[in-house]
């Protein structure tokens, strides 16, 4: 039996026997991570002290690194505005990100370690969530006023363009659903990737902003998992905002478990 996750707007309940074998796969596949986690971490000492040996000791080491824990994001940045609406304006919605360097995410964005395992890059001050499923963790990253949103979870069914094309067939999407096309398959570093772009007016236990504009990604990571990042945010001031939201997202994002190298600026 599926049962329809309010939270992941789709249908969601696999059979026990397909547990079971997704199980021994991700057994599998932890077992591959920690081995090239070994010899990345042997080839990365071995750079350094060839490094060093040479003298080259002063490269400047990349900072805007955060922490989350329970509730909103704390930055350990020394010129941290601590998440206040003004330091939040590039956030709602505006677009004068400052240019940044090499290793940091653009300005409004700050990296963070996810409680879940994940590296994302989400705008000053937002403030965290996370609902437990039956197959995965939905985890939230919210704007202070509720209406912008970064939201990422694994994805159960076989393949990206798979899932998606099971949400679009079932019952139970968000009031005022309209899609603006068609799902486009697509390649993210030669893996599998399928988005869908749509707009809806209202989102359960969301606040009424008018109608949203939603970019639904989803896509196989290098551990060879597959994951979904969708952005929300207002229809009224263009769609572009969200579309450079997924980009930033998409070039930050590194699953639990693996060492991924830090993205340039976007």
């Amino acid at each position: 039996m599926r049962i329809f996750d309010d939270d992941r707007q789709e249908w969601v309940g696999l059979e026990q026997e397909q547990r079971i074998a997704e199980l021994h796969d991700r057994d599998a596949v932890r077992q591959g991570k920690a081995l090239r986690g070994a010899v990345t971490v042997l080839a990365v000492g071995g750079l350094a002290f060839g490094a060093w040996a040479l003298g080259w000791k002063d490269e400047p080491r990349p900072t805007g690194y955060l922490t989350v824990v329970e509730g909103a994001p704390r930055s350990t940045d020394a010129d941290a505005d601590g998440g206040t609406d003004g330091g939040d304006m590039d956030a709602e919605g505006g677009d004068t990100a400052a240019p940044s360097p090499e290793g940091v995410p653009p300005a409004p964005y700050e990296e963070v370690s996810d409680q879940e395992g994940y590296r994302l890059a989400v705008p000053r001050g937002w403030i965290r969530d996370a609902v437990t499923g039956q197959d995965s963790t939905v985890v939230n990253y919210r704007s202070p006023k509720g209406d912008r949103r970064l939201q990422v979870y694994r994805v159960a069914e076989s393949s990206p363009y798979a899932s998606l094309r099971l949400w679009l067939d079932a019952e139970g999407k968000p009031g005022g659903f309209d899609q603006l096309g068609p799902v486009e398959r697509t390649d993210d570093g030669g893996r599998p990737a399928a988005r869908l772009d749509y707009t809806a007016d209202r989102f359960k236990g969301e606040p009424d902003i008018g109608t949203w504009h939603v970019v639904d990604h989803r896509f196989q990571a290098v551990d060879g998992e597959l994951y979904a990042l969708a952005v929300y945010g207002s229809d009224a001031d263009g769609r572009d905002d969200e579309e450079d939201f997924m980009a930033t997202a998409l070039s930050w994002f590194c699953p639990p478990d693996e060492i991924c190298p830090e993205p340039g600026t976007h």
